[in-house]
């Protein structure tokens, strides 16, 4: 598949904007509570608002996985949960604008 290189970017940059990290399960059950029968189901609708983004997401993180190396897809990964580019530096030591070259190094890989 081709990608446009400026199209990925972005989309790798504002990935994690538009998943939603709220989790909504309580850590706090009792066993007897989580097998209480009493209890009425929850109903719990879908937000189908991101599909073509998790669509091209997972698209996205296949291709990265073909081609790049495990740091490369790990920056991708990292990226997409909105980690910042300093942060990034911290953990591969290095610095933010040597980040920065990783990722279009990245992107010249997958965008042809």
């Amino acid at each position: 598949m081709s990608y446009d290189k400026a199209t990925v970017k972005e989309f790798i940059l504002n990935y994690h904007k538009t998943i939603n990290n709220s989790d909504d399960y309580n850590e706090d059950i009792d066993i007897d509570d989580f097998f209480n029968v009493n209890d009425q189901a929850v109903i719990h609708n879908l937000d189908n608002s991101n599909v073509e983004e998790s669509i091209f997401y997972n698209e996205l993180e296949a291709t990265i996985e073909r081609v790049a190396t495990e740091k490369g897809h790990t920056l991708f990964l990292l990226l997409c949960n909105g980690v910042s580019f300093e942060k990034i530096g911290n953990i591969f030591g290095v610095k933010a604008p040597r980040v920065k070259q990783m990722l279009n190094e990245l992107l010249d890989k997958i965008a042809y």
